[in-house]
């Protein structure tokens, strides 16, 4: 295996590997063993990759695959929100390393969008303790950085068709150093702070938007979020709805 150079902060270490099945399920073995919060797990290759809802996720060596293990002390509720922590720490470590070249747009829930084409992916994964207490978080990331994949559901593409290649290596130790930087905020801050960046890069705000819902589909437009990350979704006649799961379909 090649050396890497991937510097992380203190109380972040790395469990690197060169082929996994999947870098969640690796981080949720290593949670179940006693690991530590901070645990990042990094490989080269997945052979059993996915995304929301059990989708596949297409995972050629060049792009970046990694799950982070955090154990924050608070309810599940409250850390499913880390999710758009973790989507604006990204955003961010991608702006840095392309050099202010690309600037990712946040898709709620969870994805990363650059000229309306997916980037990055993120998925996280929970386990309770004690009822309603978070005993581990598992937040799964992968960006596209050399290749992307040509049949997807939704269009994608990735930092070297941008014309903005990096290095995995430097893309890694950028992004766990702001979610360093942010974790503090969101722990003396709560969400607030966090939704705020979010916003500043939200994607499809303002345009009409559909959400397919369990049992019903909405069409309105998109105005923001709420305070606990739920999409607001706005219909004609001024209707306002609150999601807080669901797909959701902007027009391109």
């Amino acid at each position: 295996m090649t050396a890497r150079t991937i510097r992380l902060p203190e109380g972040f270490y790395l469990h690197e590997l060169e082929a996994i099945d999947s870098t969640n399920d690796e981080a949720k073995r290593l949670a179940d063993k006693g690991a530590q919060s901070g645990a990042l797990v990094l490989a080269r290759t997945q052979t059993s990759g996915r995304g929301r809802r059990g989708r596949g996720w297409s995972s050629p060596v060049g792009n970046l695959y990694s799950s982070l293990l955090l154990r924050p002390a608070c309810s599940l509720a409250d850390a499913a929100r880390l999710t758009f922590l973790i989507a604006v720490a990204m955003a961010e470590a991608v702006e840095t390393v392309t050099g202010n070249q690309v600037r990712p747009d946040c898709k709620w829930p969870n994805d990363l969008m650059v000229n309306g084409r997916k980037i990055c992916g993120i998925l996280l994964e929970s386990a309770s303790n004690q009822g309603s207490a978070t005993d581990y978080l598992v937040i799964g990331a992968g960006v596209n950085v050399a290749f992307f994949p040509e049949d997807s559901e939704r269009p994608a593409t990735s930092l070297a068709a941008l014309g903005a290649p990096v290095s995995v290596d430097d893309l890694v130790s950028t992004y766990v150093g702001r979610i360093a930087h942010w974790l503090p905020i969101w722990e003396n801050d709560g969400f607030a702070p966090i939704r705020e960046a979010w916003l500043a890069r939200g994607y499809g705000i303002g345009k009409p938007v559909v959400a397919r819902l369990t049992e019903r589909e909405l069409s309105g437009t998109f105005v923001g979020l709420d305070d606990d990350g739920s999409l607001v979704l706005r219909e004609d006649n001024g209707t306002e709805h609150r999601i807080g799961a669901g797909e959701v379909f902007f027009a391109s």
